[in-house]
């Protein structure tokens, strides 16, 4: 697995849409970063963190 992930790529991998990834780290459930102005990246310690819950 890479060491991060899109929200697109993680919706893909949870079978959900990105939208919803996004609502989960609008919320603060989910650790995520940008990079410039739009790209999000999702560190996969966040993901397991998150799917261990």
């Amino acid at each position: 697995m890479d060491k991060y992930l899109t929200p697109e790529q993680l919706a893909n991998r949870w079978s959900c849409s990105s939208n919803t990834v996004r609502n989960l780290i609008s919320s603060g459930k989910l650790d995520a970063f940008r990079v410039g102005r739009k790209l999000l990246k999702i560190p996969t310690e966040a993901i397991k963190e998150y799917e261990d819950a």
